[in-house]
């Protein structure tokens, strides 16, 4: 891993959201600093708060960092050159299991939106979910009525900041952690926090998030999701799912993983959800996804690593021939398929992607579960699911030795229901690898999470990068020196 020291900071982080936060958000013009100049009842919040909402969205569910991350991982594969994949997924000899350069984090590197987005995006979250939160402590407003519009807002400020801490920890080496207590004015090199210590902010957040939704019970809901409306007990279980998810994921090898507080991530996603988040898309104009070019069979296919998984006699890697030949009918799991079903993974023929850049990218299947989305920007978007939180428990229950029977029953709702494969048993040695094949083929969909669950595992590729350095654009404004991962 390359890693340079910082030198020198000088900024006001305040500006990120006065450059960035507006972007293709509909939200106030924060240029006047008087926020009550702005806001004139409590009742504005919830309105404001849907921009940070959808800053945290654009952040992370568009094709940058989305599909770079998919392909990273090698859960999906592409060697075009859009959102950095082809230079995610490239590697040296041997041939398709050699080893990964390090990122290119300069201003001059030919793609930087994977970097750029999710930092300046997620800060732009952070900004206005400050904004709200001090207009609620300097106004203290409560409109008339039985709701408490204040308490509520309060709260689903603080959960959207905690997704932004969550994401950031999960996805760069170091960040700051910006409150809205905090004197941007007076922020220095030395207050750059590790990637555990942001997360440490995300599960204060949504746990203080947590405290004020279940005061408030059916006063409580999230409305900020596009096209989505969660009631008290919706919210309530959606903040303990993505703390049980940060919890999990915050590990960046195999070692770090044993130390999660794994009784912390059962009791979470003991109260999580059995539902899917998943917000509807409005054309393409703030609630967009990467599944519009995930699902398409010339911009991404499945890795051929997932398809070894699921049957061996697909070789991994894909030939250097640049062909083989199988029967999809013999492939043992259901969400399979061939060209003309709907399965969520179908065949899709010979890729159209360049032998010269390693034919190992190629393979004959591709993501079909979110292909109707691609001509129909309207449809819902799903970022956590269900069975995520399934997948969360039944782990937690495992690495804490608690009832293995329950842990089996979590893995067969999807690995009987919808793989029609042999159900998992409380005496299988191999339990973990069964959570871990139903994450990566049927929970994959949460940004980045294929990624994050290699890399705790010590599963990624020869020196890939485990996490993502500042993007240099911001390193140079800050004056800090560029240093970058992987490659070593």
């Amino acid at each position: 891993m390359k890693k340079k020291y910082i030198t020198y900071y000088s900024v006001v982080l305040a500006s990120v959201f006065l450059l960035f936060g507006c972007e293709e958000v509909d939200v106030p013009n924060y240029d006047d600093p008087s926020l009550a100049n702005i806001l004139k009842s409590a009742d504005d919040f919830p309105t404001v708060l849907s921009g940070a909402y959808a800053a945290w969205w654009q952040g992370l569910h568009m094709d940058s960092p989305y599909t770079t991350l998919s392909v990273a991982a090698d859960h999906g594969s592409s060697s075009w050159g859009n959102f950095n994949m082809r230079e995610v997924g490239t590697v040296s000899v041997p041939y398709g299991l050699g080893d990964h350069s390090a990122l290119n984090n300069t201003q001059s590197a030919p793609y930087t939106a994977y970097l750029e987005e999710p930092w300046y995006k997620l800060y732009s979250s952070i900004s206005t979910a400050n904004d709200v939160l001090n207009g609620i402590n300097n106004e203290g407003r409560m409109v008339s009525g039985s709701v408490n519009i204040t308490e509520r807002t309060k709260a689903q400020a603080l959960f959207i900041r905690g997704l932004d801490y969550g994401y950031l920890g999960l996805l760069f080496d170091q960040a700051f952690v910006v409150t809205e207590n905090t004197d941007v004015l007076k922020i220095v090199a030395d207050d750059l926090v590790p990637y555990a210590e942001i997360i440490d902010q995300a599960i204060m957040d949504l746990e203080a998030a947590v405290s004020i939704m279940e005061s408030l019970g059916n006063q409580m809901k999230i409305t900020q999701f596009n096209g989505v409306e969660l009631d008290g007990a919706q919210s309530l279980a959606l903040a303990n799912t993505y703390i049980a998810k940060f919890l999990a994921q915050k590990a960046r090898t195999a070692a770090e993983t044993l130390t999660v507080d794994w009784a912390k991530v059962k009791a979470a996603a003991e109260k999580g959800i059995d539902f899917d988040l998943a917000p509807k898309g409005d054309g393409g104009a703030n609630w967009e996804h990467a599944f519009q070019r995930h699902a398409n069979a010339i911009w991404t296919r499945v890795d051929q690593r997932i398809v070894n998984m699921v049957d061996s006699t697909h070789p991994y890697p894909f030939p250097e021939s640049g062909s083989y030949t199988y029967d999809i009918a013999t492939m043992p799991d259901k969400r399979f398929g061939d060209k003309d079903s709907k399965k969520p993974f179908v065949a899709a023929g010979s890729p159209a992607f360049r032998p010269d850049r390693g034919v190992y990218f190629f393979c004959y299947f591709k993501f079909n579960e979110h292909n109707d989305y691609r001509s129909d920007l309207s449809l819902p978007m799903v970022t956590l699911s269900e069975a995520e939180n399934d997948l969360l428990l039944a782990e937690a229950i495992i690495r804490t030795a608690g009832d293995l029977a329950v842990a089996a029953g979590l893995i067969n709702k999807t690995r009987v229901a919808n793989g029609g494969l042999a159900a998992a048993l409380a005496t299988d040695a191999d339990l973990l690898d069964k959570v871990f094949y139903e994450r990566y083929i049927d929970a994959w969909e949460g940004p980045g999470s294929p990624f994050f669950d290699r890399r705790r595992t010590d599963d990624l590729g020869k020196k890939q990068f485990l996490h993502f350095p500042i993007p240099a654009s911001e390193l140079n404004t800050l004056r800090i020196s560029l240093y970058t991962f992987g490659g070593e």
